[in-house]
């Protein structure tokens, strides 16, 4: 693999790809997909277990580990921009995009195993430390993954609605990740003999996922349509800073990502700490609703899709399951340990199928405004603006993930190294407040955010054709 630079033209597809404005083949589709769902059970997992880890295991504060999760993300959105000129800018037999599939998946199942095997040391500092390298680990290898990821629908298809089809495959995927990671990750440690042991057997199996996965999606994308050449520009780079900050489509998402992605850590964070300390409930209960979420996720993907056939007007759409959403965390306010687990389970189902809405709009939309891009610029630079969203996936995670544990922290949350202790009443509520009112006041502000996106289908499709004649 080597690198080059912007200079004359680049053909970087092999003569058999699929893709443009046809409908791109179902093996194809799935095979980009499934990429995204090694990375969905090592979120997912990480997401859900990790604080209770750390607090309740590891013994380290609540404060000290919000701050570890806040330091670990700036680092993956620092890096996030420079995975994307890298990959913009790279030359191998394999592609452009391809070669760090196989490369961040090895890193990243590495990082998951080195994650949940924190050695039994003698003073929680110590394993803050070690808990602090293996998430910069884990920052990393999802970047070297993600970033050139999520470039390649940009590439693949230039169709508007082919473009939320193959998204689509990506919203399953994080679905049945999901479903590993929320549902069956809570439910396999008590079986693995639970506590740091049911833990770091854990991280074997899903390292092995991860993996895998990474390795399929390599594989089953040798055909996919790349970008066949990028032109050279007389623009200079504050010049072409200025093109990307003046994409209004572009930034309205990028803002737009953050407020729900942040919403999503808080009450990933908060939730598995609502189970144990609010409903008093188990990792079995734990597993049971994360099983809800995904099943939600897998039968709201093609309500989703075929809504957005009909009506061809994904940002309205966004906003309802936007909306939707918000209305189910506020409602997380009223739930007891009185409260049936039926109706416990119908909540997280309703989530998931709302989740589902966000999530295909929210991805299907960037390529139609990187193509926005490529008619004003003249230039192919996917990566670059992958980079710059997913900077803005992993600040939402840190702000999220950070404001969590601080905030515990803050209401006197107390840590311990046997699994569970008695908290005060002002932890509860701040348990509360991170399961339900915060969240979805972000998810508000993003609905409108969202009253600012102004790319149609028409014109959509219209830049998509004029990039690829240029």
């Amino acid at each position: 693999m080597s690198s080059i630079a912007d200079s004359g033209k680049m053909d970087t597809a092999p003569s058999n790809t699929e893709g443009a404005l046809g409908k791109l083949p179902l093996w194809l589709c799935m095979g980009w997909g499934i990429g995204t769902l090694g990375m969905s059970v090592m979120f997912n997992s990480v997401n859900l277990l990790l604080s209770r880890f750390a607090t309740d295991y590891l013994g380290i504060a609540a404060s000290t580990f919000g701050m570890i999760y806040f330091v670990s993300k700036i680092y993956d959105a620092v890096t996030d921009p420079t995975m994307g000129w890298l990959s913009d800018r790279t030359r191998s037999r394999f592609g452009r995009r391809r070669p760090y599939l196989l490369l961040g998946g090895i890193i990243s199942a590495i990082a998951f195993i080195c994650i949940f095997n924190t050695p039994s040391i003698d003073t929680a500092a110590n394993a803050a430390w070690i808990l602090a390298f293996g998430m910069i680990l884990y920052s990393t290898g999802y970047t070297v993954f993600n970033v050139p990821y999520l470039s390649m629908p940009v590439e693949m298809t230039n169709g508007y609605m082919e473009r939320a089809r193959l998204i689509s495959f990506r919203v399953y995927a994080i679905g049945i990740g999901s479903l590993i990671g929320l549902s069956l990750a809570p439910t396999l440690i008590p079986m693995f003999g639970g506590g740091k042991e049911g833990h770091a057997i854990l991280s074997y199996v899903f390292g092995a996922i991860i993996l895998l996965a990474s390795v399929l999606c390599f594989l089953m994308t040798r055909n996919a349509r790349a970008t066949q050449k990028v032109e050279t520009s007389s623009l200079t780079r504050k010049e072409q800073l200025g093109l990307i900050l003046s994409n209004r489509p572009f930034l309205v998402l990028v803002g737009v990502k953050f407020m729900h992605l942040a919403s999503l850590a808080i009450t990933q964070a908060a939730f598995i700490y609502f189970v144990v300390y609010i409903l008093e409930k188990g990792y079995v209960a734990v597993g049971m609703l994360g099983l809800a979420n995904a099943i939600g996720m897998l039968v709201g993907t093609p309500i989703w899709y075929a809504a957005a056939r009909k009506l061809r007007d994904k940002r309205t759409l966004y906003m309802i399951a936007s909306a939707l959403a918000a209305c189910i965390l506020l409602s997380w306010w009223l739930a007891t340990p009185a409260e049936p687990m039926a109706v416990t389970m119908l909540r997280k189902l309703l989530h998931g199928i709302a989740t589902a809405g966000s999530l295909l709009f929210g991805q299907s939309m960037l390529p139609d405004a990187i193509s926005h891009d490529a008619k004003r610029s003249g230039l192919r630079r996917e990566g670059i603006f992958s980079g710059i969203f997913t900077t803005a996936e992993k600040t939402a995670f840190a702000v999220g993930g950070a404001l969590t544990g601080l905030f515990l922290g803050a209401m006197g949350y107390v840590s311990s190294t046997s699994g569970s202790a008695v908290q005060p009443d002002s932890a509860i509520l701040a348990v509360y407040i991170c399961q339900s009112v915060l969240p979805a006041l972000m998810l508000f502000f993003s609905i409108l955010l969202l009253t600012q996106y102004n790319l149609s289908e028409d014109e959509v499709e219209a830049n998509a054709r004029e990039a690829d004649a240029g």
